[in-house]
């Protein structure tokens, strides 16, 4: 009997190396982990795209003649509206057009924006005076393509009013299409009041509007 229950259970000299065994397999199944993962390799692949990315053009060209006047850039010098408004007298009007056009490939608007002076008449003077006392009425109209003809623009003209040269008249913006597929015109329409006052004889100014187009903004 007692040699039966010493088969089943191992000596305590057996238990060391039983221990030792199983630490040196656990030792090794952790190094053979270390080592299959730092042999695994990373498969990579890419895509690329471009694009050509270009800038349009907005470019306003006007002109005060039918053809064969014509269309120009005048950024720099104004054109000159022929108003023949020299020798003025009180009650009498004069009218002028300028068309305008957009030659660039992005569409926008364009509306009157300010008027200026060659130079600011002196406190008083007859210059002030027929400055102040002459009305300019102002329309504007858009129409598609640029018609070789003279538009309607006379001295009956309807349009919005102002009195004294240094006033703008609020206009409301008008289309401008790409590629001159379209044409504004402003009908500029000056009078001098019928009440101007004596002071204004002789008096000489040059106005100059100025047309701002732009596109839109986003």
């Amino acid at each position: 009997m007692s040699s039966r229950r010493t088969s089943r259970h191992a000596s305590p000299r057996q238990r060391p190396s039983t221990l030792a065994r199983v630490r040196a397999l656990l030792a090794g199944a952790l190094v053979l982990g270390v080592g299959g993962t730092a042999t695994l390799a990373a498969w990579t692949d890419e895509e690329r795209a471009t694009a050509t990315v270009t800038a349009g053009t907005f470019a306003l060209q006007s002109r005060v003649g039918p053809a064969p006047t014509p269309w120009a850039n005048h950024t720099t010098t104004a054109a000159a509206l022929p108003l023949s408004a020299a020798g003025l007298y009180p009650g009498q009007s004069r009218a002028a057009w300028i068309q305008i056009q957009n030659t660039g490939s992005v569409a926008g608007t364009v509306n009157l924006s300010g008027v200026t002076f060659a130079s600011t008449p002196a406190p008083g003077s007859n210059h002030e005076r027929l400055r102040d006392a002459t009305r300019v009425r102002i329309s504007a109209t858009a129409a598609d393509g640029a018609a070789s003809n003279a538009p309607s623009c006379t001295t009956s003209t309807p349009g919005t009013e102002v009195t004294g040269l240094q006033n703008v008249p609020a206009l409301t913006a008008q289309p401008l299409k790409a590629a001159s597929a379209n044409t504004v015109t402003y009908c500029v329409v000056i009078t001098l009041s019928a009440d101007a006052p004596n002071e204004a004889q002789g008096g000489s100014v040059t106005p100059t509007w100025t047309f701002t187009g732009s596109t839109p903004t986003s």
